[in-house]
């Protein structure tokens, strides 16, 4: 029996509220001191492009599902208008641990590694073995949610007004 399976990155679309958009709307973003924590973007709809081609096709094994390319959380920042907050790594991991044991969070300390050094997906074998093409880099995923958003936020005021 033969399989594929998926990697993905951080889906990104006009309707996606997730954990790593709930931190871009902050009005600073985190950042663990002395790591550039990179991001990984994918648009929704090429996550279901990709997950059509793997129910209709014939190709099978381990793809990483992500655009081209990575942003810093420094780049998110200033392509947000938004501030950063140095944080030092023992002060995160001290934060969740506490966070945890007060049932205020269900993340631990352990995170604060996963956070310090995330995944980079490289797609080429999504690209050259699998045979998907991403529509959408990582930073042309994340302009495209930015403008959605942008949009949305302007259709609830002229709605609210």
């Amino acid at each position: 029996m033969f399989q594929t399976i998926f990697r993905i990155g951080t889906i990104l679309g006009a309707d996606v509220d997730n954990q790593i958009t709930a931190l871009f709307q902050k009005s600073r973003l985190l950042k663990i001191r002395g790591s550039d924590s990179p991001f990984v973007f994918v648009w929704g709809q090429d996550v279901t492009a990709a997950m059509v081609q793997a129910v209709v096709g014939t190709r099978t094994g381990i793809f990483n599902v992500a655009g081209d390319g990575s942003m810093t959380i420094d780049e998110i920042a200033a392509e947000l208008g938004k501030p950063t907050m140095s944080v030092p790594a023992d002060l995160v991991r001290a934060g969740l641990w506490a966070g945890r044991a007060l049932g205020l969070t269900a993340h631990g300390p352990e995170q604060t590694k996963f956070l310090q050094y995330r995944p980079v997906l490289k797609n080429d074998r999504l690209k050259h073995v699998f045979g998907y093409t991403p529509q959408y880099s990582t930073r042309e995923a994340f302009a495209a949610w930015r403008a959605a958003r942008g949009s949305v936020a302007t259709m609830v005021q002229s709605h609210d007004s």
